[in-house]
């Protein structure tokens, strides 16, 4: 009977745990680790933005709109650069823009966490990079995008050979 019962038990842990989070912590080489496992699969487009960043929070819902209209032609990668004790506000803001995968926290040093990413990142928010299917960047930028630039972008690496 315990063992039925640690089994239940441990079964029901598992569940709650399951894809409940969708806001993990991640470091810069786990996140680029994260974008390497896409490689030869399909395009990937990583979008770093933060809360009390109003351009950020302005150019969200177009990232959301490409995701569900090319859904499955390429991964969306979101990384909060939010503050640590802005991390749960960070997770209500995913959840009301419909966001149901799983997205990252910027944990670690910021000047080591920028030129893990990108050496042509300053660290200003928002900022995007686009690889393609071979994993190589075909774009980045910071500061507020539109609809059509994401798309052009992505477009560019989802038709490539």
């Amino acid at each position: 009977m315990k063992t039925v019962i640690s089994s239940i038990v441990l079964i029901l842990m598992s569940l709650s745990f399951s894809g409940d989070e969708i806001l993990v912590d991640a470091t810069a080489d786990q996140i680029m680790a994260k974008v390497e496992e896409y490689k030869g699969e399909k395009p990937v487009l990583m979008n770093f933005w933060a809360t009390w960043c109003a351009p950020c929070i302005e150019e969200f819902p177009y990232l959301m709109e490409l995701n569900e209209k090319y859904e499955g032609d390429f991964k969306l990668i979101f990384v909060s650069g939010d503050f640590r004790e802005a991390r749960d506000e960070a997770e209500k803001f995913l959840k009301e823009q419909g966001v149901d995968f799983e997205t990252y926290f910027k944990v670690g040093k910021d000047n080591e966490f920028i030129t893990t990413i990108s050496n042509d990142w300053t660290g200003a928010l928002p900022f995007t990079i686009v690889y393609n299917k071979q994993g190589e960047v075909t774009a980045s930028w910071e500061g507020k995008a539109e609809l059509e630039t994401f798309e052009s972008e992505l477009l560019n690496v989802i038709n490539e050979d």
